[in-house]
């Protein structure tokens, strides 16, 4: 205990001038009525026979008023005396501790007083003291006591059993700011100045205390004589006589403001966003999970959750750095908290993501009303850094009667959010069950494409790329399936942008480079018509930004023998210009190791002219939603023709894409295209098909 040494003296003073070992009650039962202190002859037996019980040690504390006490009772014996050397002065227990086990009269090593087997003995630090005066030994040890006692940081009293106050310690004054004199004239006077909220609690302790409880603890607040609040914790302890007589009751009260504040803090912190003082989601689920409940209660109300994503936050990260992100984050929730319900919530996830709790309303439309709203606050341009930026969010909505959890709210809002996402963004979405399907596939597919490459269920299948002239074969474009063991053959659109998000297409784009190069390499030895026959291979995104791609490449090329001109990489416009210089640096590093290139779907992506001519860039594909129209549509000729003009203008040759009609065909060699790949040719076929396919086709047809 950390206040012993405060409260054994304070207690000791109202003992008599006697030593002794009496019975103390087991700590383990502070709450159970305790047996009282041993009898005298108990207490002579303990001492032995060189200590005997004090004659003129008072029997009955009740008869002594406190009149008969000084304002600082004097020790009967120095602190610093052993048990042993002490004057015969016996005295009741105070707050007993284990001793070594067959051994009462000494002791010992302190253990745990909690411990099963603890038995009540000595009062640690227990100091004796007269309840009235007594002779001193000298002057030293009266003046030790008194600086001992008006320097005690508790607030310790004494009451006695007909309830008068004889004895408190001037820390009451320095806590609360009244005088010492106000609290020992009146024993209730602490009523008086405590925080009408907790009296009843107080009063409540009291009762229990003078109902037989041995030890009562409460945590009240007072008022200060200037007006401040106090937190004080408080502890009431029983007195007894040596022979089980009622001694009184003992208060010891400590100041604990300080811990509470800062447990208030901590509290605030661990429930709210430190940037913009916002709950956070552990608060946030707490209150959904209260809304769901009183919806669950019958109410015609409904509870909805709107899960908002700011839009293109990472660009004012990225380029005004992170005190402008966290000044935008701090005046969006300044904006959504100024503009919701008294009864709602808005609560901040975590990095641009806030969540806000509309609780009962009374439908959907209610609900989106009420989030529209909220949303038109961002529209206002945030002034930060001196500039002017403009915000805008994604915003997914569910609504809910009651049913489910606060997680499950979330979650399909998030879901709901995404799919704002998907479509551009700056717009609101409502939840359907849809959606939570797609996502639960999505999930799979993402968990089952990470077993894919080790049970090597991606295979290739090559398309013919012949020339519109003579139908001469010319290349091969490999188009990577996934055989998957219950879906069966899943095609790359739905797979290739999941394995873009998650990373993965590193590893499946090397094993189809790897795989597409070792292939021809092999055709290349079984037939020499194959010798000037080029494989296309498509890089993604994430591929053609990744660091060391070049090395990749020709270490690939090294390892399946195939010539580095016979490798023709593809790439779209929209990839290119993500990062137009750093992908030029690739792209000339590529040309440098002998690696054609090619951009694939020329026409559907943002491009730009001036950087088309700085890219070394050897044949631009005509996307096949042009070629499919071109016979039929006038304008989808015109850009077939232009697209062919520009890169002939530009020194590239050109292959169409999707080509199904010999019509086609025909005016596309009109229009000297020098390639084309589709149906009209071959379908993708598997790799063991090509070299049968090509011995039976002579050169030329």
């Amino acid at each position: 205990m950390s206040d012993q040494k405060g409260q054994d003296a304070a207690e000791n003073m109202r003992r008599g001038a006697r030593t002794g070992q009496g019975q103390g009650p087991d700590p383990k039962d502070a709450h159970a009525p305790r047996s009282g202190a041993a009898s005298p002859g108990q207490a002579a037996a303990a001492n032995g026979p060189e200590h005997p019980a004090s004659p003129s040690s008072p029997s009955h504390l009740a008869d002594q008023g406190p009149a008969s006490l000084p304002d600082i009772p004097p020790p009967a014996a120095p602190l610093g005396l052993a048990a042993s050397e002490r004057s015969a002065h016996a005295s009741p227990w105070i707050s007993p501790v284990s001793t070594t086990p067959g051994d009462p009269g000494d002791p010992g090593d302190p253990v745990d007083p909690d411990a099963p087997d603890a038995a009540p003995t000595r009062a640690r630090h227990a100091v004796p003291f007269p309840h009235s005066p007594a002779p001193l030994p000298d002057g030293d040890a009266a003046q030790s006591f008194r600086v001992l006692a008006e320097h005690l940081a508790d607030w310790e009293s004494w009451e006695d059993a007909s309830g008068k106050v004889v004895f408190v310690t001037p820390a009451c004054q320095r806590i609360t700011g009244y005088s010492l004199e106000s609290f020992r004239a009146n024993a209730r006077f602490i009523e008086g100045i405590m925080h009408p909220e907790d009296l009843p609690l107080w009063r409540k302790h009291r009762e229990m205390v003078a109902s037989g409880a041995e030890m009562v603890e409460v945590e009240v607040r007072v008022r200060t004589q200037d007006g401040r609040e106090r937190w004080l914790a408080c502890t009431s302890r029983r007195l007894h006589e040596e022979d089980g007589a009622p001694g009184g009751i003992r208060f010891s009260g400590r100041d604990v403001t300080d811990r509470k504040i800062m447990l208030t803090q901590m509290k605030h912190q661990a429930w709210h966003d430190p940037l913009t003082g916002l709950p956070n989601r552990a608060l946030c689920l707490d209150r959904i999970d209260r809304s769901l409940h009183r919806a669950r209660r019958g109410s015609d109300n409904v509870c909805a959750v709107a899960f908002l994503d700011l839009d293109r936050f990472k660009v004012v990260n990225d380029s005004m750095g992170n005190p402008a992100g966290d000044q935008v984050l701090r005046e969006v929730a300044r904006r959504l908290a100024e503009n919701i319900r008294t009864i709602d919530t808005v609560s901040r996830l975590g990095s641009d993501e806030f969540i806000l709790l509309l609780d009962e309303v009374r439908s959907e439309e209610e609900a989106l009303v009420t989030v529209r709203r909220i949303c038109t606050s961002l529209e206002p341009p945030l002034e930060v850094a001196g500039r002017q930026i403009r915000i805008s969010a994604s915003v997914g909505v569910v609504v809910n009667r009651g049913g489910g959890c606060a997680d499950e709210m979330l979650r399909n809002a998030n879901i709901a959010m995404h799919h704002v996402k998907e479509h551009g963004g700056d717009g609101i979405a409502v939840f359907q069950p849809s959606m939570l399907e797609q996502a639960m596939n999505l999930m799979q597919l993402e968990i089952d494409l990470h077993r894919a490459l080790d049970n090597n269920e991606f295979f290739l299948v090559y398309q013919p790329i012949m020339s519109l002239h003579d139908r001469k074969l010319t290349g091969f474009e490999a188009l990577v399936r996934w055989n998957h063991p219950e879906r069966g053959i899943v095609g790359p659109s739905e797979f290739i942008p999941v394995s873009e998000s998650t990373g993965q297409i590193h590893q499946v784009g090397r094993w189809v480079l790897a795989e597409a190069c070792r292939a021809l390499a092999a055709w290349r030895k079984q037939q020499a018509s194959m010798r000037g026959v080029v494989m296309h291979v498509n890089l993604s995104a994430r591929q053609l930004s990744q660091p060391g791609l070049v090395e990749q490449v020709a270490a690939v090329l090294r390892e399946t023998g195939l010539p580095a001109r016979c490798l023709k990489l593809e790439v779209t416009e929209t990839m290119l210009m993500e990062n137009p210089d750093y992908a030029n640096l690739v792209l000339r590093r590529l040309k440098e190791i002998g690696v054609r290139l090619c951009i694939d779907d020329f026409g559907t992506g943002y491009s730009s002219l001036s950087y088309l001519q700085q890219f070394p860039i050897d044949t631009l594909k005509v996307d096949q939603s042009f070629v499919a129209r071109m016979c039929r549509e006038p304008g989808h000729f015109k850009i077939v023709q232009a697209v062919v003009a520009l890169a002939h203008s530009l020194g590239l040759d050109v292959v169409a894409e999707g080509v199904e009609e010999e019509e086609q065909r025909i005016m596309l060699s009109e229009l000297s295209c020098e390639g084309g790949q589709g149906y009209l040719f071959s379908r993708p076929m598997p790799g063991e098909d090509v070299p049968a396919m090509f011995a039976d086709r002579p050169k030329g047809h």
